[in-house]
Formats: structure tokens, C-alpha cells, sequence
């Protein structure tokens, strides 16, 4: 029974301290590790982009054996002969004029290793509010439930007592089967109730890791929230990580324009070399030979097939397709956060409206009852009473949840969770 995996899932804890799972989960989150892990990648492809305006060293080294044949026109037979040539070079490369092509490898680096903590950062924002609303929704469902089932007990109370009635004629068949009937209607809602607190129960599982505590308290609500929506819009617009994350990588695809445009352009660079050689050609012993040069280097690209001029279009592309996306993410964070604002408005509303139901809904259940008593209240008035007040309890209990979610859902909107 679900009730049964409802006991399950919370444990047989007794009382205890409340617990903050929300402290350690940056920690134990796989997606945050995954947005850090992305980060770190793009700061090393950062270094490896700066690294090509750094001197390039390297050796190069031959040994081996080499079978060769001469002939010489005019005249007769062949020489040939077997030789073991061994050779070394140092090389050093400094590259002096890259038409752009390395500082727009750079900047583009730069841009999405920024990208990437922004985005990193939106990714932790982002999982901070999911363990705020699973951490919420279990705590809101475990609530429910415990109405529903205090609604089940109370509604088997009213069905012994109208069966006790009946017994000594003071209640009719159809008060018999109205109170039946709500001790069924009582049992079928604290099921679903118990469905979904299953439900907030795996997805609070998913989100920390762990099974939730039985001592589970509702997150506190962020303060220092803005005062207005215009306010609220232009702290997003400064703050928002999606926002410079749509930025950054708008500002790499810039940069890879230039790198692009570069690479048809001409290259230069400075070159030191090195070597070393020994052997004998035709079993005659040739001794060594050392060789030291700096040469000043320069290529350009005459004909590619068109690919370089087709990578130069492709870059232009992605530069405005990143251009446009920037103004979909303005937009969207403008609307995301004018809906956020507006949330914790109705919100908070109705959050005061659910209280003042639940206080009249006890009142007249009280009234009721009393009213019952004397004879100016049929059975039904009682049930009824019942269930609205059992309603009331759980619009209320949604409501507190749907407030506080509306704060954080504004603060991860601006940037400050």
C-alpha cells in the first residue's frame, strides 16, 4: 500500500533537529561537478590558445639504416652500399605576425572559458532552486498526507457514530450512506496523497542523492528581495548567468571570425635551428657536421579548395546565430523575471486568502457541529464541513509552498541564490 512506501520513504526516525540538505549540495550534485569540470576544461583550452604567441621548441632526432645504389651516366657498374646516418635537431619557433588568427583563438578561449563559469554558475543557481522545490514538495506532500489521514480517521469517527445512530433510529439510511460515502472519498484522497508524496520522494532522491530525512523542514525564505518588477528586470539584467553566458559565447563567435579571416592571411614567424649529423656514404667514413641558422619564416594561403573561405562563412554565421540567441536570452530573462515578480505578488495573496478560509472553514465546522446537536444541522452539513475544512488545510498548505517558491524563483532569476 502506498502507505506503506510513504513509511518507507521518511524512515522511522523520531523528533529531531531540523537538517539544511541545501549546505552540502553543491558538493554531491553530479550536474554542478559537470558545469565545473566543463569550466576547467575551457580555462586549460585557454592556456593552449595562449600558448601559441610562446616560443615553440622542439627536437627532432634519426638513427637507422639506409641501403643505397649509384649509378653515374657513361659510365659502366654501380656503387652501392649500406650506411647508418644519425642525425639531431633543436628547433626553436617564434611566431612574429599572425594576422589576427592567434589573438582570435585567444579571445575566443577567453570568452568561452568566461562562458563557462557563467554557465557553471547558472547550473549551481539552477540546482539550488531544484533542491529548494523537491525539498518543498516533500515537505508540502508530507503535510497533505498527514491532513488527508487525519481526514480519513475523523471521517471513519462520523461513519461508527452514524451507524450507532441508525442502530437506535435516530439516523436514516441516507445519512448511513453519505458518511460511507465520505469515509471512501476520505481514503481514495489519502492514497493520492501517498502517490505523490512517492513522486517528491524519488525526485528529492534524484536531486540530493539521498532518501529525504524524516525531519525535513520547509527552506528559508530568501530576504532582500527588489521592491519592484522594473527593479527586479534590471538587477537580472546585470546579474542573470544565463545572460553573460549568452554574452560570452556571443563574444567567442566574434573571435572566431578573426580566426577564421586570419588564417587566409599571411603568417610570419622566426625560426632557430640546430643540427647534427654522422655517417659514411658508400663505406667511406664522412665524419660529422653541425649546422646552426635563424630564418625569418612567412606563408600564406593562395588556394584551399574553397575551404577556408567556407570556414570564414561558417564562422559568420555562428556569429550572428550567437547574436540572435543573446536577444532570445534578454527577452527570456526579462520575462522570466516579470513572471517571478508577478508570482510572488498573486502568490502572497492567496497564501492570506488560504489562511482566512482555514480559519472560517474550522469556525463553521465548529458551528456546525454545535448547530447539529440542537437539530439545525443535518449529518451532510457535518460532512460537508469536514471535507471543506480538510480542503482549506491543503489549498493552504500548497499556497505557503507556491509563496515561498515564487522567492527563490526570483532570486535565481536575478542572480542571487
Amino acid at each position: 500500500m502506498l502507505e506503506i512506501l510513504y513509511l518507507t520513504l521518511i524512515g522511522t526516525a523520531t523528533a529531531a533537529e531540523p537538517v539544511d540538505p541545501l549546505a552540502d549540495l553543491h558538493k554531491t550534485n553530479p550536474e554542478i561537478a559537470a558545469a565545473q569540470a566543463e569550466r576547467d576544461a575551457a580555462q586549460a583550452d585557454l592556456r593552449a590558445a595562449r600558448g601559441a604567441l610562446l616560443p615553440q621548441v622542439r627536437v627532432e632526432a634519426q638513427t637507422g639504416t639506409l641501403e643505397e645504389t649509384l649509378r653515374i651516366d657513361g659510365l659502366p657498374g654501380e656503387f652501392s652500399g649500406t650506411r647508418e646516418p644519425n642525425s639531431a635537431a633543436a628547433i626553436i619557433e617564434q611566431a612574429l605576425f599572425t594576422s589576427g588568427r592567434v589573438s582570435g583563438a585567444i579571445g575566443g578561449a577567453a570568452s568561452l572559458r568566461n562562458a563557462a563559469q557563467a554557465n557553471a554558475e547558472a547550473v549551481r543557481q539552477d540546482v539550488i532552486l531544484s533542491g529548494v522545490v523537491v525539498t518543498a514538495d516533500v515537505v508540502r506532500d508530507r503535510d497533505i498526507f498527514a491532513v488527508r489521514e487525519q481526514n480519513v480517521v475523523l471521517a471513519q469517527e462520523r461513519l461508527s457514530e452514524a451507524r450507532s445512530r441508525r442502530n437506535l433510529g435516530l439516523a436514516t439510511v441516507t445519512d448511513l450512506k453519505q458518511a460511507e460515502a465520505r469515509a471512501a472519498l476520505a481514503k481514495a484522497e489519502s492514497m493520492s496523497a501517498a502517490g505523490a508524496l512517492a513522486r517528491s520522494e524519488a525526485a528529492y532522491e534524484r536531486v540530493f542523492g539521498q532518501r529525504a530525512p524524516a525531519n525535513l523542514t520547509m527552506p528559508t525564505a530568501p530576504s532582500s528581495l527588489p521592491g519592484t518588477a522594473e527593479d527586479a528586470i534590471a538587477l537580472a539584467l546585470q546579474n542573470s548567468p544565463d545572460l553573460t553566458t549568452a554574452e560570452e559565447r556571443a563574444e567567442a563567435a566574434r573571435f572566431a571570425v578573426r580566426e577564421a579571416r586570419g588564417s587566409r592571411l599571411p603568417q610570419i614567424g622566426l625560426e632557430a635551428r640546430a643540427t647534427y649529423a654522422d655517417g659514411e656514404r658508400f663505406g667511406e667514413a664522412l665524419g660529422e657536421a653541425e649546422q646552426y641558422g635563424v630564418f625569418l619564416t612567412g606563408r600564406m594561403a593562395l588556394w584551399s579548395g574553397g575551404s577556408l573561405d567556407a570556414q570564414t562563412r561558417a564562422a559568420k554565421a555562428r556569429s550572428a546565430a550567437a547574436r540572435h540567441q543573446l536577444q532570445a536570452t534578454d527577452r527570456i530573462v526579462r520575462e522570466r523575471t516579470f513572471s517571478a515578480f508577478s508570482d510572488i505578488l498573486s502568490t502572497e495573496a492567496v497564501l492570506e486568502a488560504r489562511a482566512a478560509q482555514v480559519i472560517a472553514a474550522r469556525e463553521a465546522r465548529k458551528g456546525v457541529t454545535e448547530e447539529f446537536k440542537v437539530g439545525q444541522r443535518t449529518r451532510l452539513d457535518i460532512l460537508d464541513a469536514d471535507l471543506e475544512l480538510a480542503n482549506a488545510e491543503v489549498a493552504r498548505i500548497t499556497a505557503d509552498r507556491d509563496f515561498l517558491i515564487a522567492r527563490y524563483a526570483l532570486s535565481r532569476n536575478i542572480g542571487a541564490l
